[in-house]
């Protein structure tokens, strides 16, 4: 667990947000790979809590719920997610903007991850292309 917070001391995290960021992490650990080639491991999502004790406020929950499976309905992240927004796993905040503007901090520290994972799949390459430098294929096809 403590390798899942490097990085984080004095970025003003709250403990929800750092909670986000864990999320991502976890799933940093092997993603889901999307068609652009860019890991998927949170796809915040900002929703109104529509009932209970933060009704009118807005949480910021993962819409990416493992195995690719993304999820953009308010209603159905509200029904996945209740039980953990309710015990104050996730960050909740007054206003949408609040939301929005907090998101993009926290986004900041997810980038950082994503931008090392990359630089790792970038520095694979030469060595996945080496056979490609002796073999050249008659009809022009490519082998990947």
């Amino acid at each position: 667990m403590a390798d899942m917070l490097y990085g984080l001391e004095g970025l003003g995290l709250s403990p929800q947000e750092i909670n986000k960021v864990i999320y991502h992490r976890k799933n940093m650990e092997n993603p889901f790979i999307t068609t652009e080639g860019h890991p998927m491991t949170i796809f915040s999502t900002g929703i109104k809590i529509p009932e209970g004790k933060y009704k009118g406020q807005f949480v910021s929950v993962p819409g990416y719920l493992g195995d690719g499976k993304i999820v953009e309905n308010d209603d159905e992240l509200w029904k996945y997610w209740k039980k953990d927004i309710n015990a104050g796993k996730w960050p909740i905040y007054s206003s949408s903007k609040e939301l929005n503007a907090r998101d993009q901090y926290v986004h900041q520290v997810m980038d950082k991850d994503v931008e090392a994972w990359m630089q790792t799949q970038q520095n694979k390459q030469p060595y996945q292309q080496m056979d490609s430098l002796f073999y050249k294929d008659p009809l022009g096809f490519t082998i990947k």
